[in-house]
């Protein structure tokens, strides 16, 4: 029987420590991002498998995963989980545009964008799988 992160239906007050990591790994794709382009090697092999949209979909699908985690530990992940999916992919989708516009010698990627929507569903599904929770 799937476990019902929800179940007890008492109302509690948000854990914000809970939130610390989720926050943390969202500074850190930012500085990622934020990186010149000229700072970074890229190597041929990179360039043919697109690894640039496997660190993408695994960066966002960690972010995912550990919001999800926080909120399923302050019981609210039936109330916010659709909030908290709109909000990273509104986050990629605003990251790519900042490259595009103010990051130095960076490029917005409509395929990034799909690599990061592609992370935070993965994350989802992550988080579905170890906890089995199904709601």
């Amino acid at each position: 029987m799937p476990r019902d992160l929800n179940a007890s239906g008492l109302e509690r007050a948000f854990p914000w420590r809970h939130a610390l990591i989720p926050l943390i790994w969202a500074l850190f794709i930012l500085g990622l991002h934020a990186i010149p382009g000229s700072d970074i090697q890229l190597r041929d092999w990179t360039v043919i498998f697109h690894v640039d949209k496997v660190i993408h979909a695994c960066m966002f699908g960690v972010l995912s995963l550990s919001l999800f985690i926080a909120l399923g530990k302050a019981g609210s992940i039936r109330k916010y989980k659709a909030f908290a999916i709109l909000g990273l992919i509104l986050y990629g989708v605003s990251l790519e545009l900042a490259q595009g516009l103010w990051f130095i010698q960076r490029d917005a990627s409509v395929l990034d964008m799909v690599a990061d929507f592609a992370g935070v569903l993965l994350g989802r599904v992550a988080f579905r799988i170890v906890y089995r929770c199904w709601n």
